[in-house]
Formats: structure tokens, C-alpha cells, sequence
């Protein structure tokens, strides 16, 4: 296990010398679209029937179906809360926060266009723009453990890494020893030669605004009732902030010599990316929908700013010592190749009282790859990277299933949804999912039709404010929950005679 720990630990000192780590390359590419406010209320399981314009993002021969022009507009309403818990705490606390807000969660514009083909009997063009993921949240912990941040980075001096953001900053508060070559902290306990085990007191708050949406522009087509086709290119766009704050105290005089400590990070992202997907949709009866669709990788351009600050202070033979070291402001561009995607789904109409779906995706989150360049040149941060990325990262399973039933004119939906975490078996012992949970309602009135839906969201992750060999790191257990109401308005039909 040392042996394994000390990998992770290079790799992940390794990306933290240019802001990169596995979390960011998973930020950006582990995401679904929330959509109209019918997509979302049948828990985004519409891959197989089709006739809304987020499908664009999924399995674009869905719109291959529709018979007339629609639009559609979506804004939204989203309650975030997360419950954090630092893990071996000796006083067991939990620090909730909670954050709110409006969202345009999707906008959706289809021109149905009639041919005059016998087999060919549709030609539609769609456009759409949907969110991906909601980045927001605030995040915060506290607790009192064993461990020092300035431990992990005495550890990374120690195995001769440079870190410009991090342990460099802690060069001046660390004791050199010339005779053993190493650098140590005042959580060394010299008389004993091992790490101070006594706990103090820690929090911390990561605060996280932005969000990633999609624009897709498409074609889809009718091929004799019994083949739908379609294909759209994804113009995918982000803006993430992150301000994450971090202090200890010894406010009870265990260690000696130190008082406090803080690490503060400013991360400022955005980038924009494309991708194509292609899709079928077979229609063996009249009643039985079975399709299937592929997602090219997103290749992103990401700009990318951060910085970060250290402080430390200690008593030294009475007198107050310490300060606060500042790296310089990191400003640079890289790319990100996220993974293939495969979908599959099935559905069955309920004569013309409504309909059942079942869709599935999957992705390899390994075949993430960033680079600084091209990705056919070698470069070893980029590689260290990666090589975190294949360590930590793993697969991730998506099910979806979901129905509507008509009581004329009011369409009753609901649906839900689960996936896997991604994560490598060694950090992820169970097998985490985000579970939602979905339900609404839809109103029909001539050309006029609006549409209500309610999603609930759950999971739970961790988090590793820092890495250490000699005392276990920490590692902070999150609960996260989302509540979204989305309120679909749109037209159909308009420009023709319906």
C-alpha cells in the first residue's frame, strides 16, 4: 500500500505543479444534459422516442420524428446542499452548506421539413442549447485530526519535486538537515524520529461557481417508418471559478512551537470544445422504439489561471515568527480529450395513452488525455497526468427509465436515473452513483403546450485536501443533494396550418 501511495502522491504533486489533476480532467468530462422540462421529468430516458430537441445532445434521430416546427424555452430554479465529514475526526463534526440558483437549463428550436420522397419522408433541422452539469457549491469542513498540511510537503521536497504552488511555498518554515539531506516540519518529533500524532484543529471551504452547457446544431430524418436517423455537432462551453481555504490550529499546545497555518487556492477556468454524435433509431412496429448512438470525444481548449498562498506561523524562543509566501499567477491554455460515448435504449408507446423507456450510456474515463501541445507530442506533466488519470479513474455505467402517461390534456411523466462514480476500485470501495429522481407534469392547449418537472439529485464523494505517507491524509466524506424545478414554454406547429 506505501508503494501505491507513494505513486499517487508523485503523480498527483505532479499536477499540481501546473493546476492539473485527475478532478479537473473528470470536471469536464463527466456530465449529462438536464434539458426541457419533459426530458428531465422522464429522467432523460427520451433517447428512444425522441420529438424534443435536447435529444440533439443524446441520440439526435430523435427529432427525426417530429412532424412540425417547435420551440421551446426552459428556465430553472436549483437548491444545492452539501454535508461534509472529515473523516477520523475526534469530534465527529458535520458542516452543512446550501446554495441557490436560477438556471436556463435549455432552449430548443426545430424545423420539421417534409419531403417529397416516398422513403424519405422527413428532413428536419434542429438547434439546441442545454446544461451539462451545475458546478455550483460550497463545500466546508472542519475537525480535528492528526496530520499537517507542511508534512505533505515536506514529503514532496523529500522525493526532490518542485512545486511552485505548494511545497516551495513552505521552504521557509521547514528545518534543513544536511547530514540526512531531508527537510523537516515542527510535526517531526525529533527524540522519537517519527510524525507528532497529536490531533488539531482544521477547516476548510471549497467554494465552486459555474456550469457547463452544450450548443448542438443537427439533422435528422424518417426513412420509410421505420428508421429514424440524425446527427448533430456538440459546441460544448464552460466557466468555472474555485476559491478553496484551508487552516490549522494548535489552539490547544499540542505541537510545539506552532500556532497556525493556512493554504489558500484561486482557480479560474474556461474553455469551450466540439464533438459530433451520430444516431438510429429503429421502429421494428408501430409501438416499439430501439436505439442506439455514438459520441465522438470532446476536444476542449481550456484557459486556465491559478495561484496560491501559504502561511505559517510559530513561537521561536518566545518571539511571534512566521509569514506568508505567494506563488506567481500560473496563465496558460491546454487541451482535454474526453472519452467515447455509447448509448442504447428502448421504448414502447401505450397505444395513444403514452409511453415506457429504457436507455443506457457508457464511457471509459480512462481515455481522458490532456496535453500542452499536440497530443502526439510527449511531455511529462502531461503524462504524469495521464498516468493519475489511468491510476484513479475508471468506467462509468448510466441507466435511465422513465414514462408519461396522457389523461388529456394533461401528460403525467416521471423517471429516474442512475450512474456510476468513476472511480478506481482502491479510492472507491463501494460503488457510488449519482441516483435522480424525477417527476412532472405537461399541459397541452392547441399550437400552446407547457411542461412543469421536479429533480432530485444525490450522491456522495470525498475529498483530499493533501496528501501525506507518514500520517494517513485527510480525506473529507460529502453528501451532496439537488432539488431543480424546470418550467418548459413553447409552441408547436407555427408556420403551418396545424
Amino acid at each position: 500500500m506505501k508503494i501505491l501511495l507513494s505513486a499517487v502522491l508523485a503523480l498527483v504533486v505532479a499536477g499540481s505543479a501546473t493546476g492539473q489533476t485527475y478532478s479537473d480532467v473528470l470536471r469536464y468530462s463527466y456530465f449529462s444534459p438536464q434539458g426541457s422540462a419533459r426530458f428531465a421529468a422522464t429522467g432523460g430516458s427520451l433517447t428512444p422516442m425522441g420529438v424534443d430537441a435536447t435529444t440533439l445532445h443524446t441520440n439526435p434521430a430523435g427529432i427525426g420524428w417530429n412532424r412540425y416546427n417547435m420551440a421551446q424555452i426552459t428556465p430553472g430554479f436549483s437548491f444545492t446542499g452539501t454535508s461534509a465529514n472529515l473523516a477520523n475526526s475526534t469530534d465527529a463534526s458535520s458542516v452543512s452548506e446550501s446554495a441557490a440558483t436560477f438556471t436556463l437549463p435549455s432552449v430548443g428550436l426545430i424545423f420539421a421539413g417534409p419531403t417529397r420522397s416516398v422513403n424519405w419522408s422527413t428532413l428536419n433541422f434542429g438547434v439546441s442549447v442545454t446544461r451539462l452539469a451545475d458546478l455550483n457549491q460550497q463545500l466546508a469542513f472542519s475537525g480535528r485530526t492528526p496530520g499537517s498540511i507542511i508534512e505533505g510537503f515536506a514529503e514532496i521536497i523529500d522525493i526532490g519535486d518542485s512545486d511552485p504552488y505548494g511545497a516551495d511555498l513552505a521552504l521557509p518554515f521547514l528545518i534543513e538537515d544536511p547530514a540526512t539531506n531531508r527537510v523537516y516540519s515542527d510535526f517531526y518529533d525529533f527524540d522519537n524520529q517519527t510524525t507528532r500524532d497529536e490531533p488539531i484543529s482544521r477547516n476548510g471551504l471549497y467554494d465552486r461557481r459555474g456550469s457547463i452547457n452544450e450548443a448542438a446544431i443537427g439533422l435528422g430524418g424518417n426513412y420509410r417508418e421505420k428508421v429514424l436517423w440524425g446527427f448533430s455537432l456538440g459546441i460544448p462551453f464552460f466557466s468555472y471559478d474555485e476559491v478553496y481555504t484551508y487552516e490549522e490550529v494548535d489552539d490547544q499546545d499540542v505541537i510545539p512551537a506552532f500556532e497556525n497555518s493556512a493554504y489558500n487556492q484561486n482557480l479560474n477556468n474556461s474553455g469551450t470544445g466540439f464533438n459530433l454524435k451520430l444516431g438510429l433509431t429503429a421502429l421494428p412496429t408501430e409501438q416499439i422504439r430501439i436505439s442506439a448512438a455514438v459520441h465522438t470525444p470532446t476536444f476542449w481548449t481550456i484557459d486556465e489561471q491559478f495561484s496560491t498562498t501559504f502561511g505559517y506561523f510559530y513561537t521561536e524562543n518566545g518571539s511571534a515568527e512566521g509569514g506568508t509566501e505567494r506563488s506567481p499567477l500560473l496563465s496558460q491554455a491546454y487541451n482535454l480529450q474526453t472519452p467515447w460515448r455509447f448509448m442504447f435504449g428502448v421504448g414502447a408507446l401505450i397505444g395513444d395513452r403514452g409511453f415506457v423507456s429504457l436507455d443506457a450510456d457508457y464511457a471509459d474515463f480512462t481515455s481522458n488525455s490532456i496535453s500542452f501541445d499536440d497530443f502526439a507530442t510527449a511531455n511529462a506533466v502531461s503524462d504524469a497526468v495521464n498516468a493519475d488519470v489511468d491510476a484513479i479513474l475508471g468506467s462509468s455505467l448510466g441507466l435511465r427509465a422513465g414514462g408519461e402517461i396522457n389523461i388529456d390534456p394533461i401528460q403525467v411523466r416521471a423517471g429516474v436515473g442512475y450512474r456510476q462514480v468513476p472511480f478506481a476500485e482502491y479510492l472507491n470501495n463501494e460503488d457510488e452513483a449519482v441516483m435522480t429522481y424525477s417527476a412532472g407534469a405537461g399541459y397541452s392547449l392547441g399550437k400552446f403546450f407547457v411542461d412543469l418537472a421536479a429533480q432530485y439529485q444525490a450522491y456522495s464523494s470525498f475529498q483530499n485536501p493533501y496528501e501525506t505517507l507518514a500520517v494517513p491524509g485527510q480525506t473529507i466524506l460529502t453528501d451532496r443533494s439537488r432539488v431543480s424545478v424546470l418550467l418548459s414554454v413553447g409552441f408547436r406547429g407555427f408556420g403551418t396550418g396545424l
